[in-house]
C-alpha cells in the first residue's frame, strides 16, 4: 500500500476525461498514515468528471451554483445541427440524420415543421417578416419553413413525394445562412468550392464571394455590416465588406473556423434631459468585436466521407466522424475596422481533449461575467468563457455533443442547448435550487478499499456531502445506495468495496461555494511478485537473421540488470539483490540490506569475481507501504549467466609462405571474433577459424594471407565477454 513518506502519487486529468472514464487508486494521493491514499478533487479536471445539475465547476476549482435545466429527449432527430430561438419562447431544431425541423416549445414539447427529404438541416435563421429559412445538405437546398406547421415522418416512403426547396443554390452543401436585416439580404455560406451566395427574394442564388478555401462553415454579420466568414480546411476568417472586397483577418493554425459570434454593441447613455428622446446607439469607436471557435484535427476529416457520399473536395473538412478528437480555441479579435484590417486576435481558451461545435455570444454580460458559452463535441460539455481566461463548466450533457446554444441575458433562465447522439434538448430553469448536486465520476481504488474521512472545505453556505460504493466501474444494482448525508467532514460510512462516487447538495443555498474534496482509503495489501529477471547475453539470437560482422565485442566490467514486477495494489517497492556462482548454494549480497533500491535496474561491477556461471536472485517487498509486521516480499532468480574477467591466450602462432597459422585458447570461451592486421597500416580484417565457425573455447587459425616477402602480422582474438589479446609475427 502506498506510504506517504515517500513519493507523492498524483496523476493529473485532462480536462477532456470529464467525459467519462475512471478516475483510478493510480490517481490518488498519498495520505498521512502509511498505507493510505487519498483521493483529491480540487481541480476543474479532477471536480468535472461526474454529473452537474444545478451546479457549475470553475477554473479555480471551485463547485458552485450553476444551471438547473429540464430536458427533452429528441423522438425525431439524432443530432442536432442548427437551431434557431422563436418570440415565443419555443426553439427550432435542424436535426439530422432525418433532414427535419423540429419544434421544442415552451414546455418541452416536441412537433416536427418540416421535412425536407435530405440529410440534415444544417443551418436556420430568421428572414422578413418571420420567414425561416432551412439551408440542407448535400444539395444545397434551402426550405422555408413554417414554424408553426405539424407534418408527417416519412417523406422517404415510395408515395412520398419529396418537398419542393424555395431555392437551390449551385452548390453541393449549405453550411450556414445569415440574413442581414438592413440589407434585406440573405447570405448562404456553401462548400465544397468555398463560394458565399446571395440569394433575392424570389430564391436566385448570386456568387457574392468565393474564398480560397473548400468550405464556408460559418457566417456572421457585424454591427457594422461587413459579412465575416469561417472556412475550413485551411481555418481562415475573411472579412467581406463588399462584393469583391475581402480581407483575410486571420490564418489560424487550426484547421477549420467552426462558429462566429459578434460583441453586443454598447447602449446608448441615457439622455440628460429625460423630456428629450434617447440617442440611438451608435457604432463603438474601437471597431468590432468577434469570437470564434476554431478547430484543429490531427488528420483533416472529410465531409461526407462517414456517409459514402462522393467529393469535388477530398481534403475539406466540417466535422469529424466519430471517434475523432480535435483540439478546440476559442478567440477574440477586438477593434476591427469596416474591412476587416487592423483587428487584435487573442486565444481566450484552448481545450487539447476535444474540439467545439458551437458558440453563444452574451447578449448582456456583466464586468467580470461570461462573455461566450461553447458547446463540445465529444463529451456533452457547455462551458463558459470570460475575457480574462477564466472558463466554468457549467452543464454536461448525457449526449455526446452540443450542436447548438441560445442565451437569455447573462445565461439565465431561459437559456437553452441542444445535442445529439442521442438528441436532447435542454432548457435552462433557474440558478442552483433546492436540487442542486454535484456527482464525482466513479472513483477507482483499484481493490476492495476500506473508508476512511470524507474532506472538504467550504465557503459561503454549508453543503452535505454522500458517498456510495460499488464492485462494478459503471453504478448500477449491485452498489450500495447512497450513505446518510454529512453536515461537516467526517468518515465515510459506505461499505468495503472498489469504486466509490461522492455526492455533495446544496439544498437551495445558492452562495455557498465547495472546494477541495478528498477521501482517504485503504486497500488489502497484495505481494508484489518479481516477473522477470534479465541480464545481458551477448551473441545471442532471438529470432531471424541478424547483421553479420557487426562490431568488436565491448568488454565492460559491470553487468546491467533490470527486472518487472506486477505490482496489484500498487505500492512503492524496495529491491534487494543477492548473486552466487551457479556450483554454489550459498546467496551472497550485491546490495547492502539496510539500503535496498527503489528502481528496477542496477549496474553490477563483477570485475572481482572469478570465472564462471552465476545466477542473481531479485527479492521485491513492499516494506515501505506497509506498517511492520505486514509488509510481504517475492524474490526470483535470473537464469544463468557468465562472468568472464580474463583474456584469451595466443598459444601458437607462426607465419611462413603468406600463411598464418595459429592456436587461440580462453578459459571459459567461446571466441567469437579473430582478425589481422598487415604492418601496422591496413585496417583490422576478419579471419576464419578452420573450420569456420566461432563457437568454442579453443580456436585454430590457417589462413592464407596473400603476402609477398617479409611482412609483421599482428593476430587480435575476442571472447564472448570483450576480452582481448594481440600477438604479432614477422615472416615472409
Amino acid at each position: 500500500m502506498r506510504s506517504s513518506r515517500s513519493i507523492s502519487f498524483v496523476v493529473a486529468v485532462g480536462l477532456g476525461a470529464v467525459g467519462g472514464g475512471l478516475w483510478s487508486a493510480h490517481d490518488a494521493r498519498e495520505a498521512a498514515a502509511v498505507g493510505t491514499r487519498t483521493f483529491e478533487l480540487d481541480t476543474q479536471e479532477k471536480l468535472s468528471g461526474g454529473e452537474l445539475k444545478g451546479t457549475s465547476v470553475t477554473a479555480a476549482g471551485d463547485v458552485i451554483a450553476g444551471w438547473a435545466v429540464s430536458k427533452t429527449t429528441l423522438s425525431k432527430g439524432t443530432v442536432v445541427w442548427s437551431a434557431l430561438a422563436l418570440k415565443d419562447g419555443s426553439v427550432l431544431l435542424g436535426v439530422g440524420n432525418e433532414g427535419r425541423v423540429l419544434k421544442v416549445d415552451a414546455g418541452g414539447k416536441e412537433t416536427v415543421v418540416a421535412e425536407t427529404g435530405t440529410l440534415a438541416v444544417t443551418a436556420l435563421v430568421e428572414g422578413p417578416g418571420g420567414k425561416i429559412y432551412a439551408g440542407t445538405i448535400p444539395e444545397g437546398e434551402i426550405f422555408v419553413v413554417d414554424p408553426n406547421a405539424s407534418v408527417g415522418t416519412n417523406p422517404s416512403a415510395p408515395s412520398a413525394p419529396k418537398p419542393k426547396a424555395w431555392s437551390k443554390v449551385p452548390a453541393d452543401h449549405i453550411w450556414a445562412l445569415v440574413y442581414d436585416q438592413k440589407r434585406k439580404e440573405l447570405f448562404a455560406g456553401t462548400g465544397p468550392d468555398g463560394k458565399i451566395f446571395r440569394v433575392a427574394a424570389a430564391g436566385k442564388a448570386q456568387i457574392f464571394h468565393q474564398v480560397e478555401d473548400g468550405q464556408v462553415l460559418s457566417l456572421a454579420i457585424a454591427p457594422s455590416g461587413t459579412v465575416y466568414a469561417g472556412t475550413s480546411s485551411k481555418g481562415l476568417l475573411v472579412a467581406i465588406s463588399a462584393p469583391g472586397k475581402a480581407e483575410v483577418v486571420q490564418d489560424f493554425d487550426g484547421h477549420e473556423v467552426k462558429a462566429i459570434g459578434f460583441a453586443a454593441t454598447p447602449a446608448a447613455e441615457a439622455p440628460k434631459d429625460p423630456k428629450k428622446p434617447a440617442p440611438k446607439a451608435a457604432a463603438p469607436s474601437d471597431g468590432d468585436s468577434l469570437y470564434c471557435v476554431v478547430n484543429e484535427y490531427g488528420t483533416v476529416p472529410e465531409p461526407f466521407k462517414k456517409f459514402g457520399m462522393p467529393l469535388k473536395q477530398p481534403g475539406a473538412s466540417f466535422d469529424p466522424p466519430k471517434g475523432i478528437k480535435g483540439k478546440g480555441q476559442v478567440w477574440k479579435i477586438s477593434g476591427l475596422d469596416k474591412d476587416g484590417r487592423n483587428g487584435k486576435p487573442e486565444r481566450i481558451y484552448a481545450d487539447t481533449t476535444t474540439h467545439y461545435l458551437s458558440l453563444a455570444v452574451v447578449p448582456a454580460p456583466k464586468q467580470g461575467g461570461p462573455a461566450v458559452y461553447v458547446g463540445s463535441a465529444n463529451d456533452g460539455k457547455v462551458v463558459s468563457i470570460d475575457d480574462a481566461h477564466g472558463s466554468a463548466l457549467v452543464a454536461k450533457a448525457d449526449s455526446r455533443s452540443i450542436g447548438a446554444i441560445g442565451l437569455v441575458g447573462n445565461g439565465d433562465k431561459g437559456s437553452w442547448f441542444a445535442g445529439g447522439d442521442a438528441g436532447v434538448f435542454h432548457r435552462v430553469t433557474g440558478v442552483g435550487g433546492a436540487d442542486a448536486t454535484w456527482t464525482s465520476k466513479v472513483l477507482d481504488a483499484g481493490l476492495k478499499a476500506r473508508w476512511g474521512k470524507l474532506n472538504w472545505r467550504t465557503l459561503g453556505g454549508a453543503v452535505e456531502l454522500s458517498t456510495h460504493t460499488g464492485p462494478t466501474a459503471t453504478p448500477d444494482d449491485s452498489w450500495s445506495a447512497w450513505s446518510n448525508p454529512l453536515a461537516a467532514p467526517g468518515k465515510a460510512t459506505s461499505p468495503t468495496n472498489r469504486f466509490v462516487q461522492i455526492r455533495a447538495r446544496w439544498k437551495g443555498n445558492a452562495a455557498a461555494v465547495l472546494r477541495g474534496v478528498s477521501l482517504a482509503f485503504v486497500t488489502d495489501n497484495l505481494r508484489a511478485i518479481v516477473t522477470e529477471v534479465s541480464v545481458p547475453s551477448k551473441g545471442s539470437l532471438t529470432s531471424g537473421v541478424v547483421t553479420s560482422g557487426a562490431d568488436t565485442p565491448w568488454k565492460s566490467g559491470s553487468l546491467g540488470l533490470s527486472w518487472k514486477t506486477d505490482n496489484p495494489d500498487q505500492d512503492v517497492l524496495r529491491y534487494r539483490l543477492w548473486y552466487r556462482k551457479e556450483e554454489s548454494t550459498v546467496w551472497r549480497n550485491i546490495t547492502k540490506d539496510e539500503e535496498p533500491l527503489a528502481g528496477t535496474s542496477y549496474s553490477w561491477n563483477t570485475e572481482a569475481l572469478a570465472e564462471g556461471w552465476y545466477r542473481v536472485r531479485v527479492e521485491a517487498s513492499d516494506e515501505v507501504s506497509n506498517p511492520v509486521g505486514q509488509a510481504l516480499k517475492h524474490g526470483l532468480d535470473s537464469p544463468p549467466f557468465l562472468v568472464d574477467n580474463t583474456p584469451p591466450v595466443i598459444t601458437k602462432i607462426a607465419l611462413a609462405n603468406g600463411r598464418l597459422q595459429a592456436t587461440v585458447v580462453d578459459g571459459v570461451g567461446p571466441i567469437v571474433r579473430l582478425e589481422v592486421q598487415i604492418d601496422g597500416k591496413a585496417p583490422w580484417k576478419p579471419v576464419a577459424s578452420v573450420d569456420g565457425i566461432l563457437d568454442e573455447a579453443t580456436e585454430q587459425v590457417d589462413a592464407p594471407l596473400g603476402l609477398v616477402g617479409s611482412h609483421v602480422v599482428a593476430l587480435r582474438a575476442y571472447d564472448s565477454a570483450g576480452n582481448a589479446v594481440t600477438r604479432e609475427i614477422e615472416g615472409k
